[in-house]
């Protein structure tokens, strides 16, 4: 009964500074707000945040204001959206944006613009997202610069621990590959996976707990979901991966 209403008490606690938050922030997102929120009960405060696949500054915006005097990194590559990005991060210094796409190479690569920007991808859509989202269409394709999170940050200094939230519509598994020797300085890894056919050539769940696992992390929890409107089955999950005690680099 006490846990109960303690867990009650703090619902409605995180509510109402969500309110508030809603109010003074430039954007706000709940379930950016909340995602943040639990992982500060969890003791986990970065000092560097990489926003991958920043979108117009949902998460970054909330990690600015939660995660006291963190740097955030944030990276977008379609260029209408990174002005959104920069206009709504431009009162935060400790905020750097990077309007690029970062995956397993470094060069240029095609990118879909979708009518729901929050979905755009390297890649394109697959047959559950078009069957379950059907007003999620691409409206353009565009060429934007790609790297690697490796090229991005050899020989950068970033201060620890670090945080790496990965939210790239299908292309988490070429970020983890780009980033082989950059990872190692993580301490955490907050990344969308999927349980259905979302974007062809996305790796499913299972496959990426092996390849997180393959990297020296391993699947702490889920801190959100989300579900088709169709069926109620959850078809994504925002899922938190810590680096294995004893794997972390000094």
């Amino acid at each position: 009964m006490f846990l109960s209403k303690l867990r009650s008490l703090l619902t409605a606690l995180e509510y109402d500074r969500a309110i508030r938050a809603a109010i003074k922030w430039p954007k706000f997102s709940l379930v950016s707000f909340l995602i943040i929120s639990r992982l500060k009960r969890a003791g986990i405060s970065p000092r560097t945040v990489i926003d991958l696949g920043a979108n117009v500054g949902q998460f970054a915006v909330a990690a600015a204001n939660l995660f006291e005097g963190a740097k955030i990194l944030s990276f977008e590559p379609d260029p209408r959206t990174a002005n959104v990005l920069k206009e709504n991060l431009k009162t935060f210094k400790q905020a750097e944006i990077f309007v690029m796409a970062v995956g397993d190479s470094v060069g240029e690569a095609e990118f879909y613009v979708n009518k729901d920007a929050q979905v755009s991808s390297m890649l394109k859509l697959g047959s559950d997202r078009i069957h379950d989202f059907p007003q999620s269409t691409v409206v353009e394709k565009i060429t934007v610069p790609v790297t690697t999170l490796d090229t991005l940050f050899k020989g950068r200094e970033l201060e620890q621990p670090i945080l790496v939230k990965i939210d790239v519509q299908g292309f988490e598994d070429r970020v983890i590959r780009g980033g082989k020797d950059f990872l190692k300085q993580a301490e955490w890894v907050l990344m969308e996976v999927s349980f259905a056919k979302l974007y062809e050539g996305e790796r499913d769940f299972k496959s990426m707990l092996e390849l997180m696992s393959e990297h020296g992390f391993r699947f702490l929890r889920p801190l959100n979901y989300h579900t088709s409107p169709l069926t109620g089955q959850i078809i994504e999950m925002d899922a938190l991966f810590q680096r294995d005690v004893g794997e972390l680099q000094s």
